[in-house]
Order: C-alpha cells, then sequence, then structure tokens
C-alpha cells in the first residue's frame, strides 16, 4: 500500500511522524484513568462476574472448571480489545478534532498515513495490555491455557491485528461522519456490547445464537476469538464443549481471511483519514 502521501516527505521522515503519532497517543490514553478503566479493568470485572456468579461450575471437574474459564478470559479479552479499537480510538479521534488539531495538522507536511498508523500502534500497545490482564486474571483464578503449536503465538497476534485493524477502521469512518465525543462513544459502546453478544460472547458461546450460526467463524471478532481459544486452550474435544457448532476455524482460509481484514481495515482507514480528516488536501 502506498503509504507516503506527502509530496517531499522522505521514509525516514514517513517514520519519524508515525513514532512521533504513536509516542503522543501512549502519552494521551496513559494519562486517562476512564480509558484504563473501560478498556483494562471493566473486561477483567466482567470476566470475574461471569466465571463466579454466572456459571455453574458445581458438576465439572477441575480440569474442565480450568478450560472453561479459559476460554472466558480470552472470550472478554476480544471484549477488551474491541472497546480499545473502536471506542478508545474514535474518542482520541474526536478529542482532535474538537480541540481543533486537525486544523493544523492540515497546515503541516503531516502524512495521514503516518497519523493513522501512529494511532493504530499505541492502540495496539493498549489492547495486548487490556488483554494480558483479561488473562493474568483468568490465570490467578484457576483458567489453563496451552500453546497449541509454536505458531500459536504468531498467529494469536494476527487474530488481534485483524481484529484490531478492522474495528479502528470502522472507528475512523464512524469519526468522519458522527464527529461528536457524546454521540460517537454511544454508538461505539453499542457496537461494542452488540458485536459481543449477537455472536454468542466473541464466539465461544455460539448456542446463545439464535439463527445459524456458522456466521462466527467468518465475522472479525468471533473469528479472531475461537482462533485465539484453539491455539490457547487445550480442549480435548471441541465438539464436546460449548464452543461446538461450528467446528473450529482451523484451515488455512481462517488464516487469509484474518490476512484480508489486516488489509481492508487499513486501506479503509487511511483512504477516510485522508478524504475526511485530512479533508483531502493532502494526496
Amino acid at each position: 500500500m502506498d503509504t507516503e502521501t506527502v509530496p517531499g516527505i522522505a521514509p525516514g521522515q514517513f517514520l519519524d511522524q508515525t513514532i512521533a503519532f504513536a509516542l503522543r497517543s501512549a502519552r494521551t490514553l496513559r494519562r486517562n484513568a476512564a480509558v484504563v478503566f473501560w478498556a483494562v479493568a471493566f473486561p477483567a470485572l466482567f470476566y470475574l462476574m461471569t466465571v463466579y456468579l454466572f456459571v455453574d461450575t458445581s458438576g465439572l471437574s477441575t480440569e474442565a472448571i480450568g478450560v472453561l474459564k479459559a476460554t472466558n478470559a480470552v472470550s472478554y479479552g476480544g471484549f477488551a480489545a474491541l472497546v480499545v479499537f473502536l471506542n478508545t480510538f474514535s474518542q482520541s479521534l474526536v478529542a482532535d478534532i474538537e480541540d481543533g488539531r486537525y486544523a493544523q495538522f492540515r497546515a503541516l507536511p503531516v502524512s495521514p498515513s503516518a497519523d493513522f498508523v501512529g494511532r493504530f500502534a499505541a492502540a495496539f500497545v493498549l489492547a495486548l495490555g487490556a488483554v494480558g490482564a483479561v488473562l493474568a486474571v483468568g490465570v490467578a483464578t484457576g483458567a489453563t491455557f496451552e500453546l497449541r503449536s509454536i505458531a500459536s503465538v504468531p498467529i494469536s497476534l494476527l487474530a488481534l491485528l485483524a481484529l484490531g485493524l478492522f474495528a479502528a477502521g470502522l472507528a475512523v469512518l464512524l469519526v468522519s461522519i458522527v464527529p461528536d465525543a457524546k454521540f460517537a462513544s454511544i454508538i461505539t459502546i453499542s457496537l461494542v456490547m452488540l458485536a459481543f453478544f449477537l455472536t454468542g460472547y466473541n464466539g465461544v458461546q455460539p448456542g446463545m445464537v439464535a439463527s445459524n450460526p456458522a456466521f462466527v467463524n467468518y465475522v472479525p471478532n468471533a473469528l479472531a476469538t475461537r482462533l485465539a481459544v484453539f491455539h490457547l486452550v487445550a480442549i480435548p474435544d471441541w465438539s464436546a464443549t460449548g464452543l461446538a457448532a461450528p467446528t473450529a476455524p482451523t484451515g488455512p482460509k481462517y488464516v487469509g481471511l484474518l490476512v484480508g481484514y489486516v488489509g481492508v481495515g487499513l486501506v479503509m482507514a487511511v483512504a477516510v483519514t485522508r478524504r475526511s480528516l485530512y479533508r483531502g488536501e493532502v494526496k
């Protein structure tokens, strides 16, 4: 993809701008207590409420309880990532629009691509922390994780990247249509909750889906979560758990679909950033 959009900006300058946007976004996110609570603490609390208040484990073996808690921890990790990439990402964009910073950016030799990539890098680091926090709480409460193969970690990271770029692309598109902090927050939180519950807790409880649940192996949030579950949790019989059906998304086509979501999300986000946030003034 062509990422250089400002005439005269060398690759080194593009990298410098990307790093500058990333560091600035990271500082802004770190200082926002509300962001830390909703992106990190809330999903962990949501996980604790589910495994201790809403799930009956009295008839399960210790091994089964460990697997159940692990699948729920991955599910709520996906929920945390959705909060970061949809709500937190859109709020950071809206804050810069409302404070008039984009008027300044447009007057400077700034690359829109560096703007998006830098912001996304900061959000991705926050999402890693949020997902890691939920998994750590899971381990502390008895969740049992086990890598399926040497490829499990890179595939799980690819799943998070695909989910993140697709969701961040939607966030940029939403902000270009609704550049108001209050309404953008309401819409993005609603999207997070709808995506989570309509896919049966990010695809780990497809039995909750009233219609044919086969789509949970294709929509970004459920596909990313189910792939992560497959690679991070040792489930002896996938079909014998609440995860079935459909069967686990294990084939190469599902990894290819994740790569496709990476491309779609990146192209959409950069294009909308150029045309809307920078008003097409930088080609």
